[in-house]
């Protein structure tokens, strides 16, 4: 009524003090004037302090040409073990018709061979960059190595159409769309580069390489937090394009041109194209995305901060408009557009309501978050081959679920190990930083 004293409903004066004390001052000090006596303002804000860092251990990673030799063993043997579900035999039998474990002559020699070029590409290039590297001087090596590039692309291409010339032969020409899909989604997901073709992280002197430098300028986090966000979705799209090319040309292309008159397990196979493609995802997420990297997107994102979103803009008179030049505080109340938003982090250079910035806090802000989901992913696929390795009574089945589960050991051992020393590293910066906050 006019002239009287309005009482706020209990549901808002029970809301009040938590907003409140997120700032990190009470309702009733020298920060905020009493709720009877008038609308609560906020204070002038101060200017935050940059986030401290732990020094990251020195875990080791993997060397290119190891890694790359590693998966090139992988996916040529994960082919051939395709291959072997296809055209396996009864040689064992007393009276079988063949000694040999495979009916070699089923299989055709020029898609094995298309395969395997295919496979090999990036080792090749590793091994002749490292001999460039001997050689070399180094202000001339980003020349030689696109020179490189391009006279090995020049003989790979020849290749691969020799090769799929002679497939062509003896198959119906509709299967040379089989062959050639992957070219296609490369085209949608690299353009025309040729480097993304031998290299797994590209880099270059024109391009900016993914470095963390402490700034206070708003503008300029955000600008780093764009260039992080932009080398992580290239290095993510990397992954993923290899992981399916190894499935694809070493499960699903020998299933495509088999005979129609062949026999064989659907499921087994088809379960075996998971697999290779599982393992390959793990395994390239684990060395394109090393700790030393996270930690670097880990950084930039607590300089990044988030907003969260509320609801009850109508309760108090905020004083402060959203700026993109200002770093925002711990818990600060600001206004942008029609909403209210209050601030997370130690210090706050995000832009309220840009998803793009709140997901990259939210993937970012602990790391160790997401190693535990592909630790779990790969953990679970372990167990799974370990029922299979039990339950199977067939011999060519227990060779191809042994030899992935040697290869799973490996980048379990490595993937756990990230994990546990991330984890470990991330908790502690989390207690350090919540003392921080309480004073």
């Amino acid at each position: 009524m006019p002239g009287g004293n309005r009482r706020l409903p209990r549901t808002v004066r029970n809301s009040i003090p938590s907003m409140m004390s997120a700032y990190g001052g009470d309702i009733s000090g020298n920060r905020y004037a009493a709720l009877g006596a008038a609308v609560p303002t906020l204070p002038v804000l101060e200017q935050p302090a940059a986030p401290k860092h732990f020094p990251f251990p020195n875990t080791p990673v993997d060397d290119d040409l190891f890694f790359e030799t590693l998966m090139f063993a992988f996916t040529t043997i994960s082919g051939g073990l395709q291959f072997l579900h296809l055209y396996r035999t009864v040689w064992w039998l007393p009276h079988s018709y063949t000694r040999q474990a495979l009916n070699f002559y089923l299989i055709d020699l020029n898609l094995v061979v298309f395969i395997v070029i295919l496979l090999s590409r990036r080792l090749v290039y590793i091994i002749g960059c490292r001999i460039l590297d001997k050689f070399i001087s180094p202000k001339f090596q980003e020349i030689a190595y696109t020179c490189h590039r391009l006279i090995l692309f020049g003989i790979i291409f020849s290749l691969l159409s020799w090769c799929a010339y002679y497939v062509i032969q003896s198959h119906p020409i509709v299967n040379i769309l089989y062959l050639c899909y992957p070219i296609l989604v490369y085209l949608i997901l690299f353009g025309c580069k040729i480097s993304s073709f031998f290299e797994l992280i590209n880099w270059n002197s024109s391009t900016i390489p993914p470095l963390h430098a402490c700034r206070l300028n708003a503008c300029e986090v955000r600008e780093e937090v764009e260039n992080l966000k932009t080398n992580f979705n290239n290095r993510m799209k990397q992954i993923l394009f290899s992981s399916v090319l190894n499935a694809y040309y070493t499960g699903f292309i020998p299933c495509c041109f088999a005979q129609n008159h062949l026999y064989y397990d659907v499921y087994w196979a088809t379960q075996h194209v998971i697999f290779i493609f599982l393992s390959s995802f793990v395994a390239y997420a684990t060395h394109i995305l090393s700790l030393r990297y996270c930690d670097i997107l880990h950084r930039s994102a607590l300089h990044l901060g988030n907003w969260d979103k509320l609801e009850t803009r109508n309760m108090l008179l905020v004083n402060n408009n959203w700026n993109e030049e200002t770093l925002w505080p711990y818990g600060a109340l600001v206004k942008h557009g029609r909403d209210l938003y209050r601030a997370q982090g130690e210090c706050n250079a995000s832009e309220p309501g840009n998803t793009t910035f709140s997901r990259f806090y939210t993937i970012f802000k602990n790391p160790s978050f997401s190693l535990s989901i592909l630790l779990s992913l790969h953990v679970a696929m372990v167990f799974l081959q370990l029922v299979l390795l039990v339950r199977s009574i067939v011999w060519y089945n227990i060779v191809s679920i042994t030899f992935l589960l040697f290869f799973n050991y490996y980048i379990l051992y490595k993937i756990g190990r990230d994990y546990l020393v991330s984890s470990k590293m991330y908790e502690e910066e989390r207690a350090m930083h919540n003392k921080i906050n309480l004073h």
